[in-house]
């Protein structure tokens, strides 16, 4: 997993709760005090364990909570990834765009271990991208969340419908993101 996302989910965290909610999570995990660096590559295991670990100590449901997550997960990304973004998108045109111009240009990185979601989008519309998510993290309501996220950030409205989902034994994710 990628350090932006781990520290991310310590910044949603201590901003959504504290810095002792952000311990207890990590105590929770098992993985108290550990540092998440932007640039750096973590196991997967430990977003996983971090997220378990929320939910637990928030009462949250998983995917309610990676769907928030999500939400403010993207201010960050754009800000780390804009080179990768052309300025006069819209939103729904970085959703379409995210697989070729940021997720490979990750993968191509030098000695690079990170493994970013399989994702493929394709326009089925002026105002429709049909977007197919696989990863054996099963993270889809972090996607979701991502997508809202997005629809907030360039201030579009967005329908978002999922079509199918690995979370109910689909073998991908389905999302249909159409601009209102």
């Amino acid at each position: 997993m990628h350090g932006i996302v781990l520290k991310g989910l310590k910044d949603f965290v201590t901003a959504e709760y504290d810095r002792e909610a952000w311990r207890a999570i990590q105590d929770g995990a098992g993985l108290e005090g550990k540092v998440y660096v932007p640039v750096t590559e973590y196991e997967d295991a430990d977003v996983l364990a971090l997220v378990e670990a929320a939910a637990d100590a928030t009462g949250e449901d998983v995917p309610d909570l990676l769907d928030a997550f999500g939400r403010f997960l993207v201010p960050p990304l754009v800000e780390t990834y804009g080179v990768h973004v052309e300025t006069e998108w819209t939103g729904l045109e970085l959703v379409a765009n995210v697989e070729t111009y940021i997720h490979e240009a990750l993968r191509a990185k030098q000695l690079s271990t990170y493994t970013p979601p399989a994702l493929s989008a394709e326009w089925v519309g002026d105002d429709r991208v049909a977007v197919t998510y696989t990863s054996e993290r099963e993270l889809c309501a972090l996607a979701v969340g991502l997508l809202r996220g997005i629809e907030s950030y360039y201030d579009e409205q967005y329908r978002i419908e999922e079509r199918t989902c690995m979370l109910d034994g689909d073998d991908q994710c389905e999302i249909l993101v159409t601009r209102q």
